[in-house]
């Protein structure tokens, strides 16, 4: 039977995705970055550092870079506060909390206005299950507060997805899901999203 709550959904996506293929793993990580027809020339987007087996979004940043993305990656300042640094891809990262990697405490502090978020497990409708901390949970919804929307993205291999469950009230929602299949934008992201898209994209589905 399938679980119903969100930990144990995050433990069997996770169990899951720690058993793929690493084949199987590099072909999605090609097949995002070919997905990644966005208009993203001039903009602040956000990526990650890739830890335990997650989607490696290295091949969509050398996209987007190529776009004329100004590309940032997020970094822990404590527990609890998560920031955004430029990420100036001549340097060399450093360990910045949660086993993942950053710009130094040298680069600048900036806001996305595209983030692309690593996961454990989406719903159809939007829900993201992140590793349990709420680090993009609380600083997405501090931007919301300032007035400050980015478009919100998760990446994901299509295997991560679950049935909608019973959200909590600091769950944020992705604006879209990037999967190896392409770019689904939901619903309630369409307005976020449309800055991004470009006429004639390829693998782009609305629901």
């Amino acid at each position: 039977m399938l679980p119903t709550n969100k930990a144990d959904l995050r433990q069997r996506v996770l169990d899951m995705r720690g058993g793929m293929d690493a084949s199987l793993r590099s072909r999605a990580a090609q097949a995002v970055a070919g997905h990644a027809m966005l208009d993203v020339g001039g903009r602040v987007v956000s990526a990650y550092h890739a830890i335990d087996h997650e989607l490696d979004p290295a091949r969509l940043v050398d996209t987007l870079a190529d776009q004329g993305a100004l590309l940032a990656l997020p970094v822990l300042l404590d527990n609890e506060t998560m920031v955004f640094r430029q990420w100036d891809r001549r340097k060399e990262l450093v360990s910045v909390g949660f086993g993942t990697l950053g710009p130094d405490a040298d680069q600048p502090q900036i806001l996305p206005e595209l983030i692309f978020a690593p996961l454990a497990a989406f719903s159809s409708a939007g829900q993201r299950i992140g590793y349990g901390k709420g680090h993009y949970d609380r600083a997405v919804a501090k931007m919301y507060r300032r007035g400050h929307r980015p478009a919100y993205v998760g990446l994901a291999f299509e295997e991560q997805e679950v049935p909608a469950f019973d959200a909590e009230p600091h769950d944020v929602m992705l604006d879209a899901i990037l999967t190896p299949s392409g770019i689904r934008i939901f619903d309630h992201g369409c307005e976020r999203m449309e800055p991004f898209l470009r006429v004639g994209s390829a693998a782009t589905d609305r629901q």
